[in-house]
């Protein structure tokens, strides 16, 4: 399984304090990663990882907009 920094245009490395994954949707593997300090929850409909594919990107609430998110495809 590869790994990369949730930092933007940051190299990846196996010591990076964000990590972003793509796991099983399982509660084994959910376990396995770690829910650290808490765990939200996002998923994504058909058509918001279309437009992600298409160059688009991602914005979203965490934490009852306590903090913002941002996701993209990386180039």
């Amino acid at each position: 399984m590869s790994m990369s920094c949730g930092k933007v245009d940051t190299p990846a490395s196996n010591n990076c304090d964000d990590r972003i994954e793509l796991i099983d949707d399982t509660p084994e593997a959910r376990a396995e990663f770690g829910e650290n300090y808490g765990a939200y929850e996002f998923r994504l409909t058909r058509e918001q990882l279309e437009g992600l594919m298409a160059g688009k990107v991602v914005a979203f609430d965490i934490n009852g907009r306590e903090y913002t998110g941002f996701m993209s495809v990386k180039k």
